[in-house]
């Protein structure tokens, strides 16, 4: 499990469409908290044509950081995926 598979699951994020998604979102939303690339991804995968590949790289490079540097963290990801 990495981050690219976190990334792809939120690519298909939109509040109250999967319970699991959303729960993927709250714990790297929490962790990500105030991170402008977040938001931007947020806001675009509402859009048609969803996140950019610029917006959903810096988006992995975070949770992959997050990942290896917090092991709660990435047990919790596992758990969820």
């Amino acid at each position: 499990m990495g981050a690219d598979v976190v990334v792809a699951r939120l690519r298909n994020w939109g509040p109250g469409r999967d319970q699991q998604l959303d729960a993927l979102h709250d714990l790297v939303a929490g962790k990500l908290a105030g991170s402008k690339y977040l938001a931007d991804f947020e806001a675009e995968v509402r859009t048609p044509r969803g996140p950019s590949g610029w917006t959903r790289d810096r988006v992995q490079h975070l949770v992959a950081t997050a990942i290896a540097r917090d092991p709660v963290f990435a047990e919790k990801l596992r758990n969820l995926l």
